[in-house]
């Protein structure tokens, strides 16, 4: 099974709190390249409130917002 990120909005993201949004890139990092090079079932459904593959628009628009939101934070190196 891959592994799973809970879909946030960018206004959920920036109340979180820096850790957090560091563990949340590690996380969608961790995903599966795509459905296709997974151990997934024939029959496998994706959920839309979860991310679960790189390869997907879910995937780039969560890693978008989640650096995004870093980047803003004054404590937040843009080396990392």
């Amino acid at each position: 099974m891959p592994s799973r990120v809970k879909v946030l909005s960018k206004a959920e993201l920036e109340s979180m709190h820096t850790g957090s949004l560091m563990a949340r890139r590690k996380a969608l990092l961790a995903c599966e390249e795509s459905v296709e090079l997974s151990d997934t079932d024939d029959d496998y459904v994706a959920d839309p409130a979860t991310i679960e593959f790189k390869q997907t628009e879910q995937w780039a628009v969560a890693y978008n917002d989640v650096k995004t939101v870093l980047n803003a934070r004054e404590n937040w190196s843009r080396g990392k």
